[in-house]
């Protein structure tokens, strides 16, 4: 075999460059790493990457900076790490809305799928279907069967967000009469249950209600139980096809090498394991629910089709 000039030249830029390559991934990170929050300051998702970053800077041994850029439901954070550089310096702590809601309904600038490489998934609020406590619906599955026969009214905290999005799903797949009204927040779709003027509201904020006795949580629309109300069915325990789990989890930008992936992955499920970070997330009244990045693309994934098929059959 003869070897060309520029060949030679080439074999021996890669042999120079490989273990430069090795030892930038050995040495990372060596300077601060920024989390972008794509909320503003003094959310759950917010105060909850603040307490993973104060602890994981101590794992990783640099300081992590958040950073919050709030606008369009998370879109405008999500499209600027998407074009960062995929140096594992920049990441982005993610919800369901800018992951995989808002993506399902419109073009926002960036491919969740093939633009970001998943991380952690560390918490993910669940989202309660609840009554008044005086509430003639003692189940959920009693709440479908009224919305049979007659038309049942629910809140949530606006139009073709998730929880709007799921009870349409189960709308579709029963043929119960459930009217969404949509509300500006969560808070004002509670205060709208409370007072009378709905049915029932989705909403993530109902333990301490509940637990004062004046609202009545029927079930969760997450895959999982929350741990507060183990008897409080899944969608698919009251008999129900789909369900429709939150996230809140870390990503990097596509290209980023995998030795450094796999090192941030490590950290923060330390962080996420440790009891530190549990009773951070208890007193903040939020759950910890951890998913491997793998996971956490699968849910992804899983969501972003069973979304975009529910915005087809409303139309969207």
């Amino acid at each position: 075999m003869t070897f060309t000039r520029r060949t030679s030249l080439a074999l021996l830029a890669s042999i120079a460059i490989t273990p430069v390559a090795a030892f930038a991934q050995e040495d990372y990170p060596s300077r601060p790493i920024t989390i972008v929050v794509p909320y503003g300051a003094g959310g759950t998702t917010d105060i909850s990457a603040r307490q993973m970053a104060t602890m994981a800077e101590k794992v990783l041994g640099q300081p992590i900076v958040v950073e919050n850029q709030p606008g369009a439901s998370g879109t405008n954070a999500m499209r600027a790490v998407a074009a960062a550089d995929p140096d594992g310096y920049t990441l982005i702590a993610t919800t369901s809305s800018p992951s995989f809601v808002t993506p399902a309904l419109r073009d926002v600038g960036y491919d969740t799928l093939t633009d970001f490489i998943p991380i952690l998934n560390y918490s993910g609020p669940f989202h309660g279907v609840v009554v008044p406590a005086d509430s003639p619906y003692a189940t959920l599955e009693a709440l479908i069967e009224g919305a049979k026969s007659g038309v049942v009214t629910y809140g949530t905290a606006g139009a073709m967000g998730g929880a709007h999005l799921a009870f349409a799903s189960v709308a579709k797949d029963t043929g119960a009469k459930l009217q969404h009204v949509p509300f500006d927040g969560a808070s004002k779709a509670t205060a709208a249950v409370l007072g009378g003027h709905v049915n029932a509201a989705l909403v993530p904020a109902y333990r301490d209600l509940v637990q004062d006795g004046q609202l009545r949580l029927l079930g969760v629309l997450d895959g999982t139980n929350d741990p507060d109300f183990p008897d409080a069915p899944t969608l698919k325990e009251a008999g129900l096809a789909a369900e429709f789990p939150s996230i809140v989890g870390i990503m990097a930008p596509a290209g980023t090498d995998p030795a450094i992936i796999a090192k941030l992955e490590a950290a923060f499920t330390q962080v996420a394991s440790s009891d530190e970070f549990k009773t951070f997330m208890t007193d903040l009244s939020q759950p910890v629910r951890i998913m491997s990045g793998a996971e956490l693309g699968k849910t992804i994934a899983e969501n972003l089709t069973a979304y975009r098929a529910i915005a087809k059959d409303l139309g969207n």
